[in-house]
Parts: C-alpha cells; sequence; structure tokens
C-alpha cells in the first residue's frame, strides 16, 4: 500500500528534487534501429503495456510527453528491461528468451544538462509525494495505477524533468536507480550519445556479455536454436 486512487485535484504535494548532474552517464536497452538519445513519443496505453511511469493521457499532462527509461549502470538497465518478471525454474536458475533481446542493443548516453528530478529513492521522497514503497516496487500487474500515479506526481512537480528511484529488478544493499525522463520543453536536449559502441545484445558477443554480467543472479540468455538440416535444405 498505498493502492489507491490518486488525490483528488484540489491536493497539492511538495516533491523532493534531486539534480543530476550534466555529464552523469546512464544506460539503456533499446531498438537497434532507434538512436540512443531518441525518447518515445507515444504514450502508453491507461491499462494495458507500458512500464511502471510511462507517459499516458489522462488529462493531467500534456497531450504528448516524450519518455525514456535508463539506468545508472548497465546491469541496472538489463535488469528492467530484460529480467523483469522472470520466473524462476526448479533449479533456482532463470532465462532470458531469444525474443527479449532480438533486435536490441545497450548504449550508454551522457546527461547533456542538469536534471531536476523527482526523488522517490526513500520513504520521505515516498511521503511527499503520499505514496510509499509500493509505487516503485510493484509488480507489472500494478503498472497501469504507477503511472497514474506518476503522472499526477509530474503534475505536481512543472520543474521535474524526470523521476528517480531504486530498482525492483537490480536491488539490494547498493540498489541500483532507474530514471524516467521526460522531454518536457522543446529544444532542450537532455541526452547526449556516447563515443563508446553499443553492444548488439542478439550477438554472440552481446549474448556473452549479457551472461557474465547476469551471472552473480542466476540468469542466462537462452542460445539461437539451430536451424535443422531438412529445414535448411528446403529454404
Amino acid at each position: 500500500m498505498p493502492d489507491v486512487r490518486i488525490p483528488a485535484p484540489a491536493v497539492r504535494a511538495e516533491p523532493q528534487r534531486y539534480v543530476l548532474p550534466a555529464g552523469t552517464e546512464l544506460w539503456r536497452v533499446h531498438a537497434a534501429h532507434r538512436p540512443a538519445t531518441e525518447f518515445k513519443g507515444v504514450p502508453a496505453d491507461l491499462h494495458w503495456g507500458g512500464g511502471r511511469f510511462c507517459h499516458i493521457r489522462d488529462g493531467l499532462s500534456p497531450d504528448r510527453l516524450p519518455f525514456l527509461y535508463a539506468g545508472l549502470t548497465p546491469l541496472t538497465a538489463v535488469c528492467e528491461t530484460l529480467a523483469r518478471d522472470l520466473r524462476p525454474r526448479p533449479d533456482g536458475r532463470r532465462r532470458i528468451t531469444q525474443p527479449r533481446v532480438r533486435g536490441r542493443v545497450l548504449s550508454k548516453v551522457v546527461t547533456a544538462v542538469d536534471l531536476p528530478l523527482v526523488d522517490l529513492t526513500d520513504n520521505a521522497g515516498l511521503a511527499a509525494v503520499h505514496q510509499d514503497i509500493w509505487l516503485v516496487q510493484a509488480a507489472s500487474p500494478d503498472y497501469p495505477r504507477t503511472r497514474r500515479w506518476g503522472s499526477w506526481i509530474l503534475d505536481q512537480a512543472s520543474w521535474a524533468e524526470g523521476l528517480r528511484w531504486p530498482s525492483r529488478q537490480d536491488s539490494g544493499l547498493l540498489s541500483g536507480e532507474a530514471l524516467a525522463l521526460y522531454e518536457r520543453r522543446q529544444g532542450r536536449p537532455l541526452l547526449k550519445p556516447s563515443t563508446d559502441p553499443a553492444v548488439a545484445l542478439d550477438s554472440p558477443a552481446g549474448r556473452d556479455y549479457l551472461n557474465e554480467l547476469l551471472k552473480p543472479l542466476r540468469i542466462r540468455v537462452e542460445a539461437p536454436r539451430k536451424r535443422s538440416r531438412v529445414g535448411a535444405e528446403s529454404a
């Protein structure tokens, strides 16, 4: 809790402010055909699909508010996008299937300016927006409601260009931090590309990289299935 309705229009909050410095390195998992710094311009559905804090059309925020997700470490970015809702096998291991990595890359980007964010990393920050740990740790079936809360929080913080919270997928004493950024001001680039090459996650080298990164979490990427000789000859 509180898995409750967003407050009435007259209710105000005082979100806590955190400034992510210009020059901070972030990591993203995204489609290979899209630039690493490209924001998604299509809002998520109110009820189905989408992530924890995707932009939605609910009357509180603009009709179009481009957004993207990022992590402060490669592990956080990978866990938040590829290792979400994986079910353990009887031996305790988990598996990332090929469709999850197909056509995807891991890229590093750099903040181009200081980014003011709403801080949701502790109980004080959550209480400041009338919430508790449920908001940032709820599983994906609750995302339709966390998206509504995210929209309300942004409406309370016109200065904010994003949200900051502890990753549910990459948790621990040194929990990874996940970010949702929003292009609220036209003509103000928030990110710039890194000179480091992206990692193609559906390549053999990319699969090896992921398996080494995720080894402590007992997660592996499945190898591509080999085509049968009959199938190869008839192709």
